[in-house]
C-alpha cells in the first residue's frame, strides 16, 4: 500500500476514534441533576413553552404517575390543566447510578403550588419519591423512564 494511502487511512482512523470518545463521554451526577431540573423548569408556569418538556425526555418517554401511564403529550395535556399560578420543586436526598450509556435516579421531591379555580387561590404541597432512569439520545442525556409516587399532600385555601 502506498505512504499516502497509508497516511490517509491513519488520519481518517484517528478522526474516527476522537469522534466517538467524545460521543461517548461519561455520564456525570451533574448532568443527571442538570436534566432533571431542566425538566421541572420545562413545565413550570415560569416556562415560556411547556413543550420545552419534550428537549428532555426520549421519544418513546414514559411517566407512571397518580395510577397512570402518560406518554410525553399526555403529561402535557395533563399539566396544562393544573391551573397553577406559582410553583416550586425541592429536590433532595438523590441517589444516582451511572453506566456508560445510562444513569438512574432516585430521590425526594417537595412541590409547593398555588393555583386558582373559579376565583379561589388554593395551596398545595406535595411529597413525593420519585425515580428517572436516563439516557444518551443523539447525544444528549434524556429520561425515558420516570416514576413519582404521592407520599403526602395538603390543601389549603389562601385567601
Amino acid at each position: 500500500m502506498p505512504i499516502d494511502k497509508l497516511k490517509s487511512l491513519a488520519l481518517t482512523l484517528s478522526l474516527l476514534f476522537t469522534l466517538s470518545c467524545v460521543n461517548n463521554k461519561p455520564i456525570t451526577e451533574q448532568e443527571v441533576k442538570d436534566t432533571i431540573l431542566g425538566m421541572f423548569d420545562s413545565f413550570s408556569v415560569e416556562s415560556d413553552n411547556i413543550n420545552n418538556f419534550k428537549n428532555y425526555v426520549t421519544d418513546d418517554y414514559v411517566l407512571y404517575e397518580i395510577g397512570k401511564v402518560m406518554t410525553a403529550d399526555d403529561f402535557i395535556e395533563f399539566a396544562q390543566t393544573f391551573n397553577t399560578i406559582e410553583d416550586d420543586w425541592t429536590i433532595s436526598d438523590w441517589n444516582i447510578s451511572i453506566d456508560k450509556n445510562s444513569a438512574h435516579a432516585y430521590f425526594k421531591n417537595q412541590g409547593r403550588f398555588v393555583t386558582l379555580n373559579d376565583g379561589k387561590k388554593e395551596l398545595l404541597n406535595y411529597d413525593w419519591h420519585e425515580s428517572a432512569y436516563l439516557v444518551r439520545q443523539d447525544g444528549k442525556l434524556k429520561i425515558k423512564f420516570y416514576f413519582s409516587d404521592t407520599i403526602n399532600q395538603s390543601l389549603k385555601t389562601l385567601k
